[in-house]
């Protein structure tokens, strides 16, 4: 089994937030070359960004530098193509978002519920049909799609009915995985709600993010991890990000103080690649995906200083699961993430991209030094 890491934009690019994580890179141009140069295998993109920046540009841009991505695909909200405000759009041809059921939450039941659930579906569907094509039209090296599915208030009726079409419509969409995130907000959002949709529908994928399940129960215990072993056989990705019971984001994994939190966290992950490998599964992969301000708790006063850089953050991260992987399962098919140089070799890096106007080329290898 081999380890595939994937890169978050989040918190890096300057229209993901970069600025306020106080991210060394700023477009797109510098962000792919370096990032390849650092020995990752992809980006993670959210599907609507992918349209802002021109997937033809894109796919050039990736494919020069010998880097895969992830898409993210989101069934309501701004980050959706049919809405405006982020990233450009409504695009056309997508439908617009769904906002609130017409007779609000507490009128779920029946023909509401089940109007509100499929306009869910068919903003999801459309992403998902269209990914699959950008795959094969302009070959985009997609590895997998992560999905943001539904809400956290939707009916078991309405969660039942959305996950019965997107399992149906898989079938349709090529040889792409399609992995429900365990996120807050989405139908989700807690590992009690997820069992018992996995006892529904065993062959659903997962994208793990366990640090919102620790905020959501408040807890690290023993039923919480009993809960999470049993969602784990259907994970396919991983988000790595370590929460706490008060929140999905410690400000700093690599302080002392944290040590148990993330030690546990590190726990669940392990066993994710313990059951992939028995499963026989070929590739596993993740990203690093702690977040920018607000986010990142942030120094008080008017700076807005993170109190850690999630650059050098995420980073670690992904250094620390190479070395585990590679303790787990040996040299040969672990990831190849190379050590952060410093802040000055950074920049220095940068300056030489923006120097050698890399715009759709790729980098030579003396641009990032070791």
């Amino acid at each position: 089994m081999k380890l595939l890491q994937f890169r978050t934009l989040w918190g890096v690019t300057d229209e993901c937030d970069g600025p306020a994580a106080r991210s060394p890179v700023h477009t797109m141009e510098e962000t792919i070359p370096l990032l390849a140069q650092l020995g990752f295998d992809g980006i993670e993109i959210p599907f609507k960004l992918l349209l802002f920046h021109g997937v033809e540009r894109m796919t050039k841009l990736l494919v020069e530098n010998n880097m895969k991505c992830n898409v993210m695909i989101f069934t309501d909200n701004v980050v959706c193509p049919g809405a405006g405000i982020l990233w450009g759009g409504p695009y056309e041809g997508y439908t617009a978002p769904p906002t609130e059921p017409k007779g609000g939450v507490l009128d779920m039941d029946g023909r509401e519920g089940d109007a509100f659930a499929d306009m869910h579906f068919d903003v999801w569907k459309e992403q998902v049909n269209k990914a699959s094509f950008w795959k094969h039209r302009f070959g985009l090296p997609l590895h997998l799609i992560v999905s943001h599915s539904g809400r956290d208030f939707f009916t078991a009726r309405m969660a039942e009915q959305f996950f019965r079409c997107a399992l149906a419509f898989e079938v349709y969409a090529g040889e792409v995985p399609i992995c429900h995130e365990t996120h807050r907000s989405r139908i989700l959002y807690s590992p009690w709600r997820t069992i018992e949709i996995l006892k529904n529908f065993p062959s659903l994928k997962l994208c793990a993010d366990f640090s919102h399940w620790v905020c959501v129960s408040e807890s690290m215990d023993g039923n919480v991890s009993k809960a999470i072993e049993f969602c784990s056989k259907n994970v396919y990705h991983t988000h790595c990000r370590v929460g706490h019971e008060q929140g999905s984001q410690v400000p700093d994994p690599r302080a002392d103080e944290w040590l148990g939190h993330v030690e546990q966290h590190e726990t669940w992950w392990n066993k994710i690649w313990q059951l992939q490998k028995a499963r026989g599964d070929k590739i596993t992969s993740m990203i690093a995906e702690h977040g920018p301000p607000p986010y990142q708790i942030c120094q008080p006063g008017g700076a807005k200083e993170p109190l850690a850089k999630i650059w050098e953050v995420n980073h670690w991260i992904h250094l620390r699961r190479q070395r585990k992987f590679l303790e787990m399962f040996g040299s040969e098919n672990a990831s190849h993430v190379k050590e952060l140089p410093s802040f000055a070799e950074n920049v220095l890096a940068v300056l030489a991209m923006r120097d050698k106007k890399i715009a759709g080329t790729s980098v030579q290898n003396d641009v990032l030094m070791n």
